[in-house]
């Protein structure tokens, strides 16, 4: 109970602090997926519905957990729904701006090369339980502050190719942007994860205006073939939603075979994409 006190104490005494539960919050969460050439998408939760939502959620389960009086919370929700309010729309922001500009190169590529690189595209601001999870296990302070300082991946853009030297293509573009700010290249699909993940992970600074100014806000941009992200989607769910095992298969070694065999078509895939490739 000593965190707990010490936990609640610190969320009354500072507007800064983040407060989650350890579970994931469909409330919480802000996903959609924008698909190039098909304007219709769900429309997802605004920042501060997003923020309001994982407070008080999040305070009123503390409170059935520990039998604090749900009254006495009223106030506290408040104070940790406008810190977040305010720090997540500033990602919200920058994760919409870095969507447009990878529309606007696609249809800037379809006009001068006759096609287009993108598959799709996918968004989402990591939910608030994630980020307190995440300053968790790095034992980092659990405040907005920490979180602004030490989190960059709390805006994300996942862009979906059809080969592999279009990942390269967009980072290429990407690299010509002079107000954009390359902090951090990954590249997992040169040099693999020891499970067969791949892909290109790329943290960059993008320019958010704002009424009395500009920041540039970190956005974590994962460019992947169709192929990869098939790979990706079964991984994560085998291991976070799988409820019983395959028989006589053990699903890391397969997984690790069905990546190599992936790598292995999309580069004679390639070679023949680029036939339709113009000057």
């Amino acid at each position: 109970m000593h965190y707990e006190r010490a936990f609640m104490t610190s969320i009354s005494n500072s507007s800064s602090m983040l407060a989650f539960k350890d579970d994931t919050s469909s409330a919480a969460r802000r996903e959609h997926i924008s698909r190039i050439g098909n304007p219709s998408h769900t429309t997802p939760l605004s920042s501060e519905e997003m923020a309001r939502n994982a407070a008080g959620e999040f305070l009123a389960r503390f409170a059935d957990k520990e039998g604090v009086n749900h009254d006495a919370l009223s106030s506290q929700a408040k104070v940790v729904g406008s810190a977040m309010r305010a720090s997540l729309q500033r990602y919200e922001s920058a994760m919409r701006q870095m969507e447009v500009r990878f529309e606007v190169l696609d249809r800037d590529l379809s006009l001068k090369k006759n096609r287009n690189p993108i598959h799709h595209i996918e968004s989402r601001v990591k939910n608030p339980v994630s980020i307190y999870e995440k300053l968790k296990r790095r034992n980092l302070p659990i405040s907005v502050e920490s979180m602004e300082a030490n989190i960059f991946d709390i805006a994300g853009v996942r862009v979906i190719c059809s080969y592999i030297h279009d990942v390269y293509g967009l980072l290429s573009l990407l690299r010509k942007q002079d107000d954009l700010e390359i902090v951090e290249v990954k590249d997992y699909i040169e040099h693999p994860k020891p499970n067969g993940y791949r892909s290109l992970h790329v943290i960059v600074r993008i320019p958010v205006y704002f009424m009395d100014k500009k920041e540039l806000v970190p956005v974590e941009v994962q460019i992947r073939t169709i192929a990869m992200d098939f790979w990706a989607s079964l991984e994560h769910g085998l291991k976070y939603k799988a409820v019983h095992s395959v028989e006589g298969i053990d699903s890391s070694d397969e997984l690790l075979y069905c990546s190599r065999v992936i790598k292995d078509v999309e580069e004679r895939m390639q070679i023949l994409a680029r036939a339709m490739d113009t000057e």
